[in-house]
């Protein structure tokens, strides 16, 4: 009978066999969906950092575009002004210069012997003992230093000693520096004598004050006492 029962196989479709089997493939099922779960809400947070990536994105370039529209703007307005003030600077240029030359008019007028200030040109004077000048800008362009070539002529038959004060003045007419040749600082004659028929050249630089400007100059001429007339 016992080798009976050997012989005779067992049901392999017991419950006590199928029991392992069954919790093994519920394990994998579970296992798979897990990992499913875990593959949904991974790809789930990326879409949703893509979104707040792009909508990041989205606001800075708005802002980025505002921003553009109204530098353009204040662009535009600065340029619309600026041909604004060059029209009306284009029309009010002749009647400025016409005042220009009314002021010019009424200084020398006031000042006769006005001669305009030009630089690095040489001006006739052929006054007296005075043949002629020459300004000239020296030292650094906020500098307000002039140099002036001063040449003089003796056309008489005696050696003269002649004394030369440049005077110079503003827009206005108004007296901003001055220079002479023939005295020293204090106004004493100096012992500088012009023989007959010389020609000499006298250079000077002079300093005007801070914020003013050279428009004219006078030249007057003079002798010391000894050698005036004697009325």
């Amino acid at each position: 009978m016992d080798e009976l029962k050997r012989l005779i196989p067992e049901p392999e479709t017991s419950v006590s066999g199928n029991f392992p089997l069954e919790e093994r493939r519920r394990r994998v099922r579970r296992q798979s969906n897990g990992v499913g779960r875990h593959h949904y809400h991974s790809r789930r947070r990326l879409v949703y950092g893509l979104w707040a990536a792009l909508a990041i994105l989205f606001l800075l370039l708005l802002v980025t575009a505002i921003k553009l529209s109204l530098y353009a703007k204040e662009v535009n307005d600065l340029t619309l002004l600026q041909a604004k003030q060059e029209r009306e600077l284009e029309r009010l240029r002749p009647r400025l210069a016409q005042l220009e030359r009314e002021l010019a008019e009424l200084v020398k007028q006031r000042l006769p012997g006005l001669y305009p200030l030009e630089f690095d040109k040489v001006i006739p004077i052929d006054k007296e003992y005075v043949q002629h000048i020459l300004f000239t800008r020296i030292g650094k362009a906020e500098d307000r230093n002039y140099e002036f070539k001063l040449t003089l002529r003796n056309g008489d038959l005696t050696a003269v000693h002649p004394i030369v004060r440049v005077m110079f003045f503003d827009h206005l007419g108004i007296q901003v520096a001055s220079a002479a040749v023939g005295v020293d600082d204090k106004g004493v004659p100096t012992l500088d004598v012009l023989e007959r028929g010389e020609v000499r050249s006298y250079v000077q630089v002079i300093s005007l004050p801070s914020g003013k400007e050279a428009k004219y100059f006078r030249i007057e001429t003079d002798l010391p006492a000894y050698q005036k007339p004697r009325t």
